[in-house]
C-alpha cells in the first residue's frame, strides 16, 4: 500500500487549514485559492487505497474516479480563477500579452469548467459500460470510445488550463524583481508544466488503449510513471504556493516584534500626550497582573491589522515627540547627546541620545511644566523610509527602558516626577 496519496492528502490538508483566514476574511483571490487547496486535498484523499476502495464497493462501480475528476476540475477552475485574476487585474488599457491573455480566459474559464463536469458526469452515467468493477479506470475500460471521450475531455481540460497558468507564471518570474518570488514562481511554473505533460502522456495511453489492448506491463509502467509525475506536481505546485504565505508569516512576526518592543515608549507617550493617539492603549484594573495583560492587549488587539497599527504607532510617536518639543529645554538635546556619549556601552550614542532626550522631555510633560512658545531642538538619526524608521525607533525604544538614571541627571529642576 502506497503512503504517497495519504502524505500529498496531508499536506493539501494543513495547507487548507493554514489558508481557512484568508477564505474566511480575505478578497475573492485568497478564496479561490483555498478552494484550490480545498478540492485537491479532497482528490487526493480519495486517492488513498482505503478511501478509494470504499467508493468503489459502495455499489456504484468506479465511483470514485468519476467524483476525483469532477472535483479536480472544480479545484483547477478555482487555481485558473486565481491565477487570471491576480494576472488579469491591471488598468483596463493595459496591451500587456499575459494581461489580455488573462481577461480573454476569464471570459470562458466558468463556462468550460462547467460544461466539462457536466459532460464527464452524463458520459460516465450513459456511455461508459460499468458492468464490472475494475482496478484501473481506464485500462479497465480500454477499447470504449465513451471512457475516450470522458478521459479525452479531462486531459484536454487539465491541459489547456496548466498551460494558462505556468504561461502567466513563468512570465511573471522574468518581471519580479525578488529572489524568493522568483523562485517560488518558478516552483508553480514547473509543477504547471508537469500538468501538461502528465495530461499528454495520459492522452496519448487512452488512444493507444482504444486502439489496442494493452498489455499488463504496458499498463503498470504507464501508471507508474503518470502518478510519479502526479505526486511530485502537486507538492511542487503546494511549496509554491506556501512561500509567498510563508513570507508573509515571516512580515507578521517581525511586525508583532517590532509592535512588542515599541509598545513600551508608544504607551508612554500616549499616556502623556493622549490628543495625538487615535486609539488609547488598553488600561486594566488586575493588580500585578495589568502590566503584561495591558501588553499583550495592545499588541495583538484584533481590531486592526498589525501592519497597520505598527504604522499607527511610528506616526504616533512622532506626532508626541513633536509635541513634547515644546516643553523640553532649548539645551535638552545637546546635554542629552553628551549623556549618551558618556554612557552608552554598544555605541548607539544617537538612540540612546534620543531615547534620553525622549525620557527626560516626558518628565517635564507630566509633572506639569508650562510649554515654550517654540519648539526645542530635536534631530532625529531614522534612516527616513518607513521600515528604516520601525527599525530606528526599536533602538531607541531599547535605550528608553533603560533612560532611569539620565532623567535624574537630565532634568535639572529639583521637582521629578516619575514617568
Amino acid at each position: 500500500m502506497s503512503a504517497a496519496p495519504y502524505v500529498v492528502a496531508v499536506l493539501f490538508w494543513a495547507g487548507a487549514l493554514w489558508r481557512l483566514p484568508s477564505a474566511l476574511w480575505g478578497d475573492h483571490r485568497r478564496r479561490a485559492l483555498w478552494g484550490m487547496v480545498v478540492a485537491f486535498a479532497a482528490v487526493w484523499t480519495l486517492k488513498t487505497p482505503l478511501v478509494d476502495y470504499g467508493l468503489d464497493h459502495s455499489g456504484v462501480n468506479d465511483l470514485s474516479s468519476v467524483v476525483k475528476h469532477v472535483i479536480a476540475i472544480g479545484g483547477i477552475y478555482s487555481l485558473l480563477s486565481y491565477v487570471l485574476a491576480v494576472y488579469g487585474s491591471q488598468d483596463e488599457s493595459s496591451g500587456e500579452r499575459y494581461v489580455r491573455v488573462s481577461r480573454a480566459v476569464s471570459r470562458v474559464a466558468l463556462k468550460t469548467s462547467v460544461a466539462t463536469a457536466v459532460a464527464l458526469v452524463l458520459l460516465f452515467a450513459f456511455a461508459i459500460d460499468r458492468d464490472e468493477p475494475t482496478e484501473h479506470f481506464v485500462t479497465g475500460h480500454a477499447g470504449q470510445p465513451g471512457m475516450t471521450a470522458y478521459m479525452t475531455l479531462v486531459y484536454l481540460y487539465m491541459a489547456g488550463a496548466s498551460a494558462v497558468a505556468a504561461y502567466q507564471w513563468g512570465s511573471a518570474v522574468r518581471r519580479t524583481t525578488s529572489t524568493l518570488m522568483r523562485v517560488a514562481l518558478g516552483m508553480m511554473c514547473a509543477s504547471m508544466g508537469l500538468g501538461v505533460l502528465y495530461a499528454l502522456l495520459r492522452t496519448a495511453y487512452v488512444f493507444y488503449a482504444t486502439a489496442v489492448t494493452p498489455a499488463d506491463h504496458i499498463a503498470e509502467l504507464q501508471e507508474t510513471v503518470t502518478e510519479a509525475v502526479s505526486t511530485a506536481l502537486f507538492p511542487l505546485l503546494l511549496l509554491g504556493l506556501s512561500v509567498p504565505a510563508g513570507r508573509t508569516l515571516v512580515d507578521r512576526v517581525r511586525a508583532f516584534t517590532a509592535l512588542s518592543r515599541l509598545r513600551p515608549l508608544w504607551r508612554d507617550l500616549a499616556v502623556a500626550v493622549p490628543a495625538k493617539i487615535m486609539v488609547k492603549p488598553v488600561r486594566t484594573r488586575l493588580g500585578p497582573l495589568s502590566g503584561p495583560v495591558d501588553h499583550v492587549r495592545d499588541v495583538f488587539r484584533p481590531d486592526q491589522p498589525v501592519d497597520d497599527r505598527l504604522a499607527r504607532w511610528v506616526t504616533e510617536i512622532r506626532d508626541a515627540l513633536a509635541e513634547l518639543q515644546y516643553y523640553a529645554p532649548a539645551d535638552l538635546f545637546d546635554r542629552a547627546a553628551e549623556y549618551a556619549r558618556q554612557h552608552t556601552a554598544d555605541g548607539n550614542t544617537a538612540a540612546a541620545a534620543e531615547a534620553c532626550w525622549t525620557r527626560a522631555a516626558l518628565t517635564h510633560r507630566t509633572r506639569g511644566d508650562a510649554p515654550g512658545r517654540v519648539p526645542a531642538p530635536f534631530t532625529s538619526a531614522s534612516g527616513g523610509d518607513y521600515d528604516g524608521e520601525v527599525l530606528w525607533l526599536q533602538q531607541v525604544a531599547a535605550h528608553y527602558r533603560h533612560a532611569d538614571a539620565a532623567v535624574r541627571e537630565l532634568v535639572t529642576d529639583p521637582r521629578e516626577a516619575a514617568v
